[in-house]
């Protein structure tokens, strides 16, 4: 299985079972292991340490979501990161996304002591980690836009590229000179790519 960025010698060992989303959410923390549920079946992977050029991207991503945010004047939503636990009940899905904005309505659905936000965000920003193999990337991204998700954002830190996955058309990679753009699901939203790996 190869692996995105990584260290070729540093092959994680995944494992993989069946289990449902209820049975997921009780599983115990592990600081050791990284866990997804998706559509059912669980990735269980050893975690790796976030490097400084993954921590400092997230925390780039999350700052011109909110910049954006601000500058809409409305109650659009809101932006979270690290990890923040998204459940997909419908999907039999439970991940841990690196950013993400949710609408205000999915917001608004949520019940006060829930530790996970239930429902599909509008953007979903993956942050590739030397964890990451093609076939779970590929597999979360996929997921993802089933279960309703407007924007899938692809990044890769050692090559400085997004790559924009939407519904219903192919894949779009961008690079330094380029600008992501939300409209029509973010609206006014442009990012230059440069900006996101300063």
């Amino acid at each position: 299985m190869p692996l995105l960025i990584a260290d070729p010698d540093a092959e994680p060992i995944i494992i993989r079972k069946r289990m449902t989303l209820a049975e997921f959410n009780a599983l115990p923390d592990d600081p050791e292991r990284d866990r997804f549920l998706i559509q059912g079946e669980l990735w269980d992977l050893p975690m790796t340490k976030r490097n400084r050029r993954h921590a400092r991207v997230e925390a780039q991503i999350a700052f011109l979501l909110k910049l954006w945010l601000r500058s809409r004047g409305s109650d659009f939503g809101n932006v979270f990161s690290g990890e923040v636990g998204c459940d997909l009940p419908n999907m039999e899905t439970g991940v841990g996304i690196d950013v993400a904005v949710f609408s205000a309505e999915v917001l608004n659905r949520q019940l006060p002591n829930a530790p996970y936000i239930v429902g599909a965000p509008v953007l979903a920003v993956e942050i590739l980690s030397p964890s990451d193999t093609v076939e779970l990337t590929d597999t979360k991204t996929q997921n993802y836009i089933e279960a309703g998700v407007k924007f899938v954002w692809i990044i890769n830190t050692v090559l400085q590229t997004v790559t924009v996955h939407s519904p219903g058309v192919p894949p779009t990679m961008l690079r330094l000179h380029e600008e992501l753009v939300g409209d029509p699901h973010l609206p006014g939203l442009v990012i230059p790519v440069r900006s996101i790996f300063e």
